[in-house]
């Protein structure tokens, strides 16, 4: 494919629509380094608030950079350097400085954007960690097993209302050694808990289901 530069307008467009989720940031630079892309992107000077305090500033105490990966581009990793301004807080007696946020791209702590962050719990959501690490290298967003369980393991468990009928079902991890107890909502057939394995009693001969569900008082 060829691409031809009719000027430095264009180049930008291309840029913005590319990189569209990093909009919150002003992308300075992209280099292409074979296997990966690095933008460095600078935060705009913009007025910060101070997460303490709420008051606003915008003297600078000093920058910092942060490394983080992105979504992929073109099947390649992409990996952005954010240069980060540290600013003073005028509020007397509030803490000294504090570090600017940039809320949609960058999460606290994290080596990640929040929108590659998303495409990581999707992916671990449905596959866990080994599977859904595998997934995600062939997707050029590779993380090792151990990080996809972490992630899987920060996502929130989802809250739901109380069953009214439950239905009661044992099934069997090791065929008369090892079996486990699964609780099912009768009306939206949605697993609510499972027991943890058990092995059978030494006096137990057989066991019987009904097919009835019991109610829940």
């Amino acid at each position: 494919m060829r691409v031809v530069d009719t000027g430095v307008k264009d180049v930008d467009e291309l840029a913005r629509t590319v990189f569209s989720g990093l909009s919150p940031l002003v992308v300075a630079d992209v280099a292409d380094e074979g296997e990966r892309i690095v933008v460095r992107a600078p935060t705009p000077q913009d007025t910060a608030v101070c997460p303490t305090c709420g008051a606003s500033s915008e003297r600078v105490h000093g920058y910092h950079w942060r490394t983080v990966a992105d979504v992929p581009v073109d099947g390649r990793r992409v990996v952005v350097r954010v240069r980060v301004r540290r600013l003073v807080c005028p509020t007397r007696g509030c803490r000294h400085t504090f570090r600017e946020q940039v809320p949609g791209v960058l999460e606290r702590y994290q080596r990640r954007t929040a929108r590659l962050s998303r495409h990581v719990k999707a992916a671990v959501k449905e596959l866990a960690g080994r599977a859904g690490a595998r997934l995600l290298a062939t997707l050029a967003m590779g993380l090792s097993r151990h990080t996809a369980l972490r992630a899987l393991l920060r996502i929130p468990l989802p809250t739901g209302r109380t069953p009214r009928v439950i239905s009661v079902d044992d099934f069997a991890l090791r065929r008369r050694h090892r079996y486990a107890t699964v609780l099912i909502d009768a009306e939206t057939r949605a697993d609510r808990r499972a027991a943890r394995p058990h092995r059978p009693h030494p006096r137990s001969v057989a066991t019987r289901t009904s097919g009835r569900a019991g109610r829940v008082p």
